[in-house]
């Protein structure tokens, strides 16, 4: 096999269309997924005042795909790859309706498996392997009581004491990293509504949010580094949220909410080329703000011509963290969409619904950092699709021609500054037009 020691690539070989990867390797550009699950929900009556539910479900997915990252022939930044996962969850709850008052209490279980696995890399021309896999199990209990004060009033509360644990592999690079960790938290949540004469209801709330700690997602642990491949603690929120929803006025549903929520240890991931011995991602921990508003509306201008539309702004304040404040990665501040919809009765009791649907997503930042001369800002993307279909007079099948992207709109998902390079995640939803049949049986 060869090993490159000077690459000797011009300009010239790299392939002019940045969505040509112009890959040497046929298998890169194969992607393949399976997936396929069970679940059963058995309800039980006990008397009047009590019931209890039992859901359990199971879940298993594979897939292939892989990345050629230097887009040209030669085999030099190559990442076949392979995963799976498997999962497993139960719960059992026990819930009392007793007029006024109600409750919902329960004990959870969940384990999931999963791996993946780059068998033969190719990074710099030098080959290589890299795996990925975790175990990892997590137990809670919990409890939430709700209380009608009024008719119109209603207050609930709730908590919930969560155990996980993860047994983590990471090797490829440098010598196999194993780790293992424990974690558990207390979570809580107060909540108050009160539905207004009008028919809106206006709501708030107050939630205390947990996610365990993560493990770096590929760190480079040369010389048996024991802090290269431990996790972090606890990420842990706490959210305050007051929203009102509901039918204003004939015609009009709408629904809007403003929040604030401190995050406390929330990783950001943070990737290099690990001084060329690797591609390296580690964590960089900080404390976050987030304020924002949603806002989610149906306009019927008639029966027949309605009006969707949806608006997100978001602004994220970061702490400083190793000597630097690091930016929200692929957070945009604005998010908003539009969608009219009209529909056309037909005599035979057919119906046709035209349908227009146009996103925007406001320019972010790809990885951590708003240094300018990283190069990892990504511009604002506008998609527009189109759909026109045909329900039959009994609603039992529908015909339809669709129009997905229909500017051929190209964007960054993703920028990431290794060092070396810069890593650009592009888009793969190009410009698509079909026709779909559905039918219900």
């Amino acid at each position: 096999m060869e090993v490159y020691t000077t690459p000797g690539i011009r300009n010239s070989d790299v392939s002019a269309d940045p969505y040509d990867n112009n890959t040497g390797q046929a298998g890169q550009t194969r992607v393949s997924h399976r997936a396929s699950g069970f679940s059963a929900t058995l309800d039980w009556d006990l008397n009047d005042n009590l019931a209890t539910r039992v859901i359990a479900s199971t879940r298993e997915s594979e897939y292939k795909s892989g990345l050629d990252d230097d887009s040209f022939i030669d085999d030099f930044l190559s990442f076949p790859e392979v995963g799976e996962a498997d999962q497993t969850s139960i719960e059992i709850q026990l819930n009392g309706d007793f007029g006024s008052w109600d409750f919902v209490s329960g004990i959870y279980y969940f384990d999931e498996e999963g791996f993946n696995d780059q068998p033969i890399t190719q990074f710099l021309g030098f080959p290589g392997f890299f795996v990925a896999a975790q175990d990892v199990s997590s137990r809670a209990v919990y409890a939430n009581l709700g209380f009608d004060v009024s008719e119109q009033f209603r207050v609930s509360a709730g908590l919930r004491y969560t155990e996980d644990d993860k047994d983590a592999v990471n090797e490829g690079f440098g010598p196999g990293a194993v780790g293992s960790s424990s974690f558990d938290e207390v979570s809580w949540d107060l909540s108050a509504s009160f539905a207004m004469d009008n028919g809106m209801n206006v709501y708030g709330s107050i939630q205390s949010g947990y996610q365990s700690g993560q493990f770096p997602a590929r760190p480079v642990c040369l010389f048996g580094d024991p802090d290269c491949f431990v996790a972090s603690g606890n990420i842990t929120a706490i959210n305050y949220e007051a929203g009102i929803k509901g039918e204003p006025f004939d015609g009009f549903q709408m629904s809007a909410a403003v929040f604030y929520t401190e995050y406390s240890d929330l990783p950001y991931q943070v990737s290099d080329s690990g001084g060329g011995f690797g591609f390296n991602t580690v964590n960089l921990i900080v404390d976050q703000q987030s304020t924002g508003l949603e806002w989610e509306s149906t306009l019927y201008l008639t029966d027949d011509f309605l009006f969707h539309a949806s608006l997100g702004y978001i602004d994220v304040d970061v702490d400083e963290a190793g000597g630097v404040t690091p930016v929200a990665p692929l957070t945009p501040e604005l998010t908003a969409s539009l969608s009219p919809e009209y529909h056309v009765n037909l005599a035979s009791g057919a119906r046709v619904v035209l349908r227009a649907d146009y996103s925007y997503r406001d320019e972010m930042w790809g990885e951590p950092s708003s240094d300018p001369a990283r190069q990892t800002k990504i511009d604002s993307r506008d998609l527009i699709n189109i759909d026109i279909a045909y329900h039959s007079p009994d609603g039992s099948w529908t015909a339809a021609l669709y129009g997905r992207n229909v500017t051929d709109e190209r964007y960054d998902n993703a920028r990431i500054n290794i060092g070396d390079y810069l890593l650009q995640i592009l888009s793969n939803d190009a410009s698509e037009f079909g026709l779909r049949f559905l039918k219900d049986f």
